[in-house]
């Protein structure tokens, strides 16, 4: 069983995050090809930040999401705030069920991630459906949501064999109401 990380290893990793958060913003940024039907590249940024919050929420500020959001949607030219509200609204929700992933099986999380992605993309078009803009289209959508499916096992990966993050292992302590989890 890991312990907690001391105060040095969490200002640490907090930097670390932050770096990481900037290298995913500017990742997709890089030209790929010189086509203008080129394939898109897949949200880095979420599946970095799902990936670390379920790992060490502690460690993941949530001003530091609610930022770097809404410097990607200045920097990819996207309606500015609107993914950084919606990467908000999932992150907190993994951060609360951050228990819940211990000690669950992989093939669990992705699910688990697959589907809030989803029902974030879902959520963004609406939004973009009530304010009267023009909403992405179904299979642009749907490949987006693939591409960034496919690749949270490498981020992960990378997260856990590269920069040695690990989520914490159970505890046997009972949460706010009782429950081993």
């Amino acid at each position: 069983m890991s312990k907690a990380p001391t105060n040095t290893r969490r200002w640490f990793e907090i930097a670390l995050f932050v770096l990481m958060g900037f290298f995913s913003i500017g990742v997709p940024l890089i030209p790929m090809g010189l086509a203008a039907n080129s394939v898109a590249f897949p949200d880095v940024m979420f599946a970095l930040f799902a990936a670390w919050v379920i790992r060490r929420p502690m460690s993941a500020p949530i001003i530091g999401i609610a930022f770097l959001g809404v410097l990607a949607d200045a920097m990819m030219m996207r309606p500015l705030g609107l993914w950084a509200l919606v990467l908000f609204v999932g992150m907190e929700l993994l951060r609360t069920s951050e228990r819940a992933f211990r000690d669950i099986p992989f093939l669990l999380e992705w699910l688990y991630v697959s589907v809030l992605l989803a029902l974030m993309l879902i959520l963004q078009n609406l939004l973009l459906f009530v304010s009267f803009d023009s909403v992405y289209g179904f299979s642009d959508v749907f490949w987006h949501w693939v591409r960034t499916v496919a690749v949270y096992p490498v981020i992960v990966a990378l997260i856990h064999w590269g920069l040695h993050i690990r989520a914490y292992r159970k505890d046997n302590r009972p949460n706010r109401l009782g429950y081993i989890l």
